[in-house]
C-alpha cells in the first residue's frame, strides 16, 4: 500500500442531488444519492493508494453520512458554491498532507471498485494532471492534480474540452465503470447489482418493483 494521494469527493445536498432521476421521488433520489456516496467512500478507503477520502461538503445531512462512513470532511463555510468548497478541500489537503497527489472523484461512481480507482491513480502517476472521462464522452469522473490551484470547477457535460484546453491529459483506464457516473436510474441498472456497493445495492433491491425495466437476458 502507497497511499499516495488525497481523494476528495464533491457531495451535493441530498435533497437536491440526482434531480436528472426524474422517475424518482423525492425521498427516493434522498436515499440513492446517500447511498452512493457512502460505498463510494468505502471503496477510495479501500483503495492501495488513497491516504485519506475528504468529502467536501455544503450540508449538514451529507456531513454525517461522510464521516459515518470513515471520510474526513471539509465543509469551510468560505465558498459560495461547492467547487469552492472542492478548491478549499484540495488547498487544505495539500497544506496538511504535503507531497501527496490529489484527484477529485465523482460521489455517483456507484460501479467502481477500489481496484477500478487504484487503476486510475497509478494511471495518473505519469501525469502531473489528468482527467478521466465519462462515458458519454463530454463530461469527466476524475481529476487528478499536482497543485490545488489548477483545479478548474468546469464539471460536468462539456468539462472534458475544459480540462483538454487546459493541457490535463486523458487517461486511459481499463476500468469502464470509472466512466459511468450515475445521472439516471438506467444508468445504475446498466451497471449489474454485483458491480454495485452494498448501500447501492440495498437501496436497488428495496426499489420494487424496479423503477426501471430491466433489459431482456
Amino acid at each position: 500500500m502507497d497511499g499516495s494521494w488525497v481523494v476528495v469527493v464533491p457531495a451535493k445536498p441530498f435533497t437536491t442531488a440526482k434531480s436528472r432521476c426524474a422517475e424518482l421521488d423525492a425521498p427516493a433520489r434522498r436515499t440513492l444519492a446517500r447511498a452512493m456516496l457512502v460505498d463510494v467512500v468505502g471503496r477510495l478507503r479501500r483503495a492501495r493508494r488513497v491516504h485519506a477520502v475528504v468529502v467536501a461538503a455544503t450540508d449538514s445531512e451529507v456531513v454525517g453520512a461522510a464521516l459515518a462512513a470513515g471520510a474526513v470532511v471539509s465543509w469551510s463555510g468560505r465558498a459560495p458554491d461547492l467547487n469552492g468548497e472542492v478548491g478549499d478541500a484540495l488547498t487544505g489537503a495539500a497544506e496538511a498532507l504535503p507531497g501527496l497527489r490529489l484527484a477529485v472523484a465523482m460521489a455517483d461512481l456507484a460501479g467502481a471498485r477500489p481496484v477500478d480507482f487504484d487503476a486510475a491513480l497509478a494511471a495518473a502517476g505519469a501525469y502531473p494532471r489528468a482527467i478521466v472521462s465519462d462515458a458519454d464522452g463530454t463530461g469527466t469522473t476524475m481529476v487528478l492534480l499536482t497543485d490545488p490551484r489548477e483545479f478548474r470547477p468546469c464539471l460536468g457535460p462539456g468539462s472534458r474540452r475544459g480540462y483538454l484546453a487546459e493541457g490535463f491529459h486523458d487517461l486511459t483506464v481499463a476500468a469502464p465503470a470509472l466512466g459511468r457516473d450515475v445521472d439516471t436510474v438506467a444508468h445504475l441498472v446498466s451497471l449489474g447489482a454485483d458491480r454495485l456497493g452494498a448501500a447501492t445495492r440495498a437501496w436497488l433491491a428495496a426499489a420494487d418493483p424496479c423503477p426501471v425495466a430491466r433489459p431482456a437476458a
